[in-house]
């Protein structure tokens, strides 16, 4: 008798582990510009994390793009 394995592989914690605010005072309208720049990127950071880990996770279950 046969029975399935399903295998999976650990993510790295750098794609599971939450990101912290940016750190900013507000003392001026440039400010708050930077500090909007720098959510920006952690939102691209956490999309690119978040493309890494479906990829991870097509490829346990087989599928070849």
């Amino acid at each position: 008798m046969t029975v399935p394995l399903i295998v999976t592989s650990d993510l790295p914690s750098h794609l599971t582990d939450p990101l912290g605010r940016p750190e900013q005072e507000l003392t001026h309208n440039r400010d708050l510009l930077e500090l909007l720049a720098d959510y920006e990127a952690l939102r691209r950071r956490a999309n690119a994390d978040r493309a890494a880990v479906v990829e991870i996770l097509s490829h346990d279950a087989g599928d070849e793009e």
